[in-house]
């Protein structure tokens, strides 16, 4: 029996290696057939949230249900009881893609045996699913993903035994998860970079939207080192929040609209901050920031004289087209972005930047921001 344990763990994580290097998505009906395959769990549910909460889609072995006026799960989320206790506790610990301890919430047990029977929630699960017990597995941000393991009253509530293995199984999910998430990051991270050193920015750094910095270079560590003291920038870890990057991307008040570039200047310091968002088929949208940072003497030193955006023959600088990639880089877009955007190559836009920077007599972004604000000025 150990032995076949064992070979299920170890052929669950082997197909979870090779679907996560090319995986779009990690929790998906593959998941939920490999868990079927090796695990013999067949009523499944993966449900989504946002990270406030909000559902956005649910999935099962049949397929993907998102969001609409009319699905099944409206009627019911406001007295989805299991799913308000795994969102307060996830939000309470600060629940992220990295965590690996089991979390399990049985139903029987959030709502109590006594009151089980003729609760909101076993209608909702005999209605929608014909089932009638439940333990939940939640996952990521803010527990943004909760698969729901059912079983039928006449199969009877989880045993202690079954509470065990989903137990095992969760760490098992939660490592591949881990796994995805470090291996996707590392795409999106090295692509982030390609694009802030091709731009000429000397200092970055780049974090996603839970206070995580997952990249930087020396320049910026002296730089922050000078703003918050060498003892606040000299231990940065990945997985772990950081305790002043609130300071540095500011509250609420600060934000603007999602689509421009929000710029803040400390102690002399300029930072530019763009947004990245990964966006998936049920809905969910990990965002990433990447922050450059210049000193403003060095600005004031390396801008050369703005040229006017009309040339001397009465025409403007810029063609249409590398008008509208400078319009989209101080939107904050990457290249990639805006070569969706605009259906032409990568390098067309590379190429575009660098007829844009060679007109405009500048090496960055931050000086393209401040190029376009003067035209829009004049």
């Amino acid at each position: 029996m150990m032995g076949n344990e064992n070979a299920n763990q170890m052929n669950f994580f082997s197909e979870m290696s090779e679907y996560q290097i090319t995986a779009r998505e990690f929790f998906s009906t593959v998941l939920l057939d490999s868990l079927y395959r090796n695990f013999g769990f067949n009523d499944i549910l993966i449900s989504y949230f946002d990270t406030h909460g909000n559902f956005l889609s649910w999935t099962n072995r049949s397929g993907a249900l998102l969001d609409y006026e009319g699905h099944p799960y409206r009627r019911f989320m406001e007295n989805d009881v299991v799913r308000y206790r795994i969102y307060i506790e996830a939000v309470r610990d600060h629940l992220t893609y990295f965590n690996v301890e089991p979390r399990l919430y049985k139903a029987t047990d959030v709502i109590g045996e006594k009151d089980y029977e003729n609760s909101p929630y076993v209608r909702f699960l005999e209605e929608n699913f014909r089932k009638h017990y439940s333990v939940t597995l939640a996952f990521g941000i803010n527990a943004y993903i909760q698969a729901a393991f059912f079983k039928s009253r006449e199969d009877g509530d989880f045993t202690e035994q079954e509470i065990e293995e989903l137990k095992e199984i969760y760490v098992y999910v939660a490592n591949s998860y881990k796994n995805f998430k470090k291996y996707e990051q590392a795409k999106i991270i090295a692509n982030i970079q390609s694009e802030i050193i091709a731009s000429g920015e000397k200092a970055f750094l780049v974090t996603d939207d839970f206070t995580h910095v997952m990249s930087y270079n020396k320049t910026a560590q002296q730089y922050l080192a000078d703003i918050l003291g060498e003892a606040m920038v000299e231990h940065i870890d990945s997985s772990t929040p950081c305790s002043w990057l609130p300071f540095l991307l500011g509250g609420e008040e600060d934000v603007q609209a999602e689509d421009r570039v929000q710029t803040r200047v400390i102690k002399n310091y300029i930072f530019k901050i763009y947004t990245y968002d990964q966006t998936y088929s049920n809905g969910i949208i990990d965002r990433y920031h990447w922050i450059t940072i210049s000193k403003k003497k060095e600005q004031s030193a390396s801008v050369s004289p703005v040229p006017k955006s009309i040339s001397a023959n009465g025409e403007s600088l810029l063609t249409h087209a590398e008008q509208r990639v400078a319009e989209l880089m101080c939107q904050g877009l990457t290249y990639k972005a805006i070569a969706d955007e605009l259906v032409v190559s990568y390098h067309t836009v590379k190429k575009h930047v660098q007829n844009i920077y060679s007109k405009c007599g500048i090496n960055s972004r931050y000086e393209l921001y401040k190029w376009m604000e003067d035209q829009a000025q004049e």
